[in-house]
């Protein structure tokens, strides 16, 4: 046997850091901690810039296209070469590459290595089921359980100077003089109302989003002539536009699913005796008001849900990468993840709540009794009745509310 750090033709051993495959082993990972190099096939990677001196073809495929590890005879280890000397593997492994951004890569598996990670499975039926149930399942609960902090807000809005004792007082004379029961009016809409729209909302957003994502991808190989990889790693530095505009999207949709629902449920709110149940309230509302009746705060639902699911994925995206560059501790403590998740949905939630509620006010406005005023005409109503302010009534009932359900939805 040779001896130790000898190979079998009694040239040195050159000991590799990292090895790869073009299509990955279970065992890969295994014979590299062992020190056990695996033999591998060569890189299609292009060569013909590099600097001249013995290379491992075996190491090609961890690297991006253009770059490549050459052993150096003095350091006795590979050191990374490139084109340009400017590119250091402190560059690669941060996030940096020829003055652009990506995802900072593991330096184990190098920049190849992402891809088993970040694989998505493609939305085949038993998917897109699963993005529906999940969808219906957590709006519909949800707002099921915060039902009474909505029924107090509406109420609010809709007879302000009635309920005008803030929000403890709110409660408290809805419970004393209405009952326990009448948190709850208006639970039956409001449950199907978000099991329906949870579900449409759940899946058009991740439809649209992987939608986009190829699109952008697509038109970035075009005009820049550039490889799959080289695109996809410059679309994800577009990853929160590319949610926001799928949010949008999706809540743009969802406008025709929700508002009829919430028509009918801000009527059982500002009216408790209308009707014995929603069926009733349906039915009365068709046969006085006509079918187009529950469809027609769709406009001020543009201007409500759009901006609302914009804002809160923003919001939630951009104070969450905040913290977690501040604290990467917590990338890897499950308590302190959720922690984070928890305070990035509550001011997401309040800034949701900020751009969201003139347009909620107006839609209670509008729906609160048989009227045939316009968007407008309400708008006209709320100035005289309360000036500007009236816009921000209900604002912190919102607050909580959506700061506790936008919290729920993203931990």
């Amino acid at each position: 046997d040779p001896p130790p750090g000898v190979d079998a033709s009694g040239d040195i051993a050159r000991r590799a850091f990292a090895v790869a495959y073009p299509k990955g082993k279970t065992t890969s990972y295994a014979s590299f901690i062992s020190n056990n190099v695996v033999k591998a096939s060569s890189s299609s990677v292009d060569t013909s810039a590099w600097i001249a001196g013995p290379t491992s073809s075996q190491l090609l495929s961890l690297m991006p296209s253009g770059f490549g590890l050459q052993f150096d005879e003095k350091l006795e280890k590979y050191i990374l070469t490139t084109p340009s000397s400017s590119n250091t593997w402190e560059d690669i492994i941060t996030g940096s590459l020829e003055g652009r951004n990506f995802k900072p890569i593991n330096p184990i598996f190098g920049f190849r290595g992402r891809s088993p990670i970040e694989l998505e499975k493609s939305l085949d039926l038993s998917s897109v089921l699963r993005f529906i149930a999940s969808g219906a399942l957590c709006s519909s609960v949800a707002h099921l359980v915060l039902t009474p902090i909505d029924v107090v807000k509406t109420k609010v809005q809709t007879k302000p100077e009635t309920y005008n004792q803030g929000i403890i007082g709110t409660f408290r004379k809805v419970w004393v003089e209405e009952g326990p029961a009448t948190l709850f009016d208006g639970w039956e809409p409001t449950f199907l109302g978000f099991f329906v729209g949870g579900a449409a909302a759940f899946f058009l957003t991740e439809y649209f989003r992987r939608s986009y994502t190829t699109l952008a991808t697509t038109m970035i190989m075009t005009a820049q002539s550039t490889s799959e990889i080289t695109a996809t790693s410059i679309t994800s530095n577009f990853e929160i536009p590319l949610i926001i505009a799928s949010a949008a999207t999706s809540g743009f949709i969802c406008c025709f699913i929700l508002a009829p629902f919430d028509a009918i449920r801000v009527r059982t709110v500002a009216q408790p005796d209308y009707a014995d149940n929603i069926f009733g309230v349906v039915s009365r509302m068709i046969q006085e008001e006509g079918l187009a009746s529950l469809f027609s705060a769709v406009p001020v639902w543009f201007l409500k849900e759009v901006p609302y699911n914009v804002m809160k994925f923003l919001v939630f995206d951009t104070s969450t990468e905040y913290l977690l560059q501040a604290y990467p501790v917590a990338r890897e403590d499950i308590r302190l993840s959720l922690l984070v998740s928890l305070v990035g949905g509550t001011l997401g939630g309040i800034a949701a709540t900020i751009v969201s509620n003139p347009a909620d006010v107006v839609v209670s406005e509008l729906k609160k009794a048989k009227t045939d005023i316009s968007p407008f005409e309400a708008v006209d109503i709320l100035l005289k009745r309360s000036g500007p302010a009236a816009f921000a009534k209900g604002i912190q009932l919102r607050m909580i509310f959506y700061s506790l359900l936008v919290s729920l939805q993203f931990l």
